[in-house]
């Protein structure tokens, strides 16, 4: 699933979103722009953060859609946006999201993989920090084990 997150344009830095619900449409029309999804993901994207918040921790959020929206995935996809100012999460502050286009189960390896990646500081300060796409790509990646 990571092939695709080498690309730098997977990767937005210093995005700005008022809220966590203009944060959660970015993270859809990034994958919208990759030709990932139909437009009808982003909006189910925003309904199961309405039944679920994707808030995991560490000022990271992993936004992606509800099982029904599965049908409107094209392709396996990952969007990492890391926010200018961190948004307000219900609550939690949140610095990078992670949308997901996932017509299967790839989410769940993916919250894994990040939670991995997070207990190393050296990767996780270049993921909060770096202003290399490239860098951020290669640390995803090695975090996703290719």
């Amino acid at each position: 699933m990571t092939d695709q997150v080498l690309s730098g344009t997977a990767i937005h830095l210093g995005v700005t979103a008022s809220s966590r619900e203009e944060a959660v449409r970015l993270c859809g029309e990034a994958l919208l722009a990759l030709g990932a999804i139909a437009p009808e993901y982003i909006d189910a994207m925003w309904e199961r953060e309405l039944l679920m918040s994707s808030y995991v921790g560490e000022r990271l959020a992993i936004p992606h859609g509800t099982d029904r929206s599965r049908q409107y995935v094209k392709r396996a996809q990952l969007t990492v946006l890391r926010f200018a100012e961190a948004v307000d999460w219900a609550g939690e502050p949140v610095e990078i999201a992670v949308g997901i286009a996932s017509a299967g189960d790839e989410h769940v390896e993916v919250l894994g993989s990040l939670a991995q990646a997070l207990l190393d500081d050296d990767l996780r300060a270049i993921l909060f920090t770096s202003t290399d796409v490239e860098e951020i790509a290669q640390v995803l990646t090695k975090a996703f084990g290719e």
